[in-house]
């Protein structure tokens, strides 16, 4: 039972980080509203920022950003979950401003993710009802489970390092106690009916009742080592 426990414990604690990466998307994601600019947004090079909109399905969206900074060069991405595994990307030469036509394929929340690739300023955002202007790029599907990699390393590290100790453990030759046989009060007295018999030479062994000699390492009857 204590070894199932501690396997259960185990488990336990590998699923703690996996609660917590699965969640910090859905924390992180800040709301846009369509038709309204969300502006005075900020990136550095390589941050990526993620937004959540709710849109009718089969309507018609256009999605831009547009940056003050014409150094500034941003990728966008739009999918129906905030990790961003699969959907539509627009990724265009040009900088300062990505613009994406979108069509909504269900009623809900779709999670729109912008990632600044180069420079850093500020820019806005801004989704759109219709197709509004020229489109800086066509739409390319993309499938990316690197998060899913940030999402499951944790926990498979803690699992593989506790089932290697377990393995470990379960490997490690068990030790006999070493047992002071050698106690006040355990010598042998002299039998007066054996001349041969040497008390001074002769202890009984604590561990099986057994006589022994006094100066050998281990019991050779039950084989417990002897200090």
């Amino acid at each position: 039972m204590k070894k199932y426990k501690s396997r259960l414990i185990l488990v336990f604690c590998s699923l703690v980080p996996l609660l917590f990466t699965s969640t910090i998307p859905f924390a992180a994601h800040l709301r846009l509203n369509a038709g309204l600019i969300r502006s005075n947004e900020h990136g550095w090079t390589g941050e990526q920022k993620l937004y959540v909109i709710s849109l009718e399905a089969s309507s018609e969206y256009t999605i831009t950003i547009n940056s003050g900074s014409w150094d500034m060069d941003v990728s966008l991405r739009i999918g129906e979950t905030p990790y961003m595994i699969n959907g539509l990307s627009v990724d265009s030469s040009s900088t300062h401003e990505e613009r994406m036509h979108f069509t909504a394929s269900k009623t809900g929340e779709f999670y729109i993710q912008l990632k600044v690739n180069s420079g850093s300023g500020f820019f806005y955002i801004l989704v759109e009802s219709g197709f509004t202007g020229s489109a800086t790029g066509s739409n390319e599907a993309f499938f990316d489970v690197s998060y899913l990699l940030v999402l499951l390393l944790p926990t498979v590290f803690i699992l593989a390092v506790g089932l290697l100790i377990f393995k470990k453990i379960a490997t490690r030759p068990e030790r006999k106690p070493t047992i002071n046989v050698y106690k006040k009060g355990y010598k042998v007295e002299k039998d007066p009916k054996d001349p041969l018999d040497n008390a001074d030479d002769l202890m009984i062994c604590e561990f099986c009742g057994v006589k022994i000699n006094n100066h050998v390492k281990k019991c050779p009857n039950c084989q417990t080592v002897l200090k």
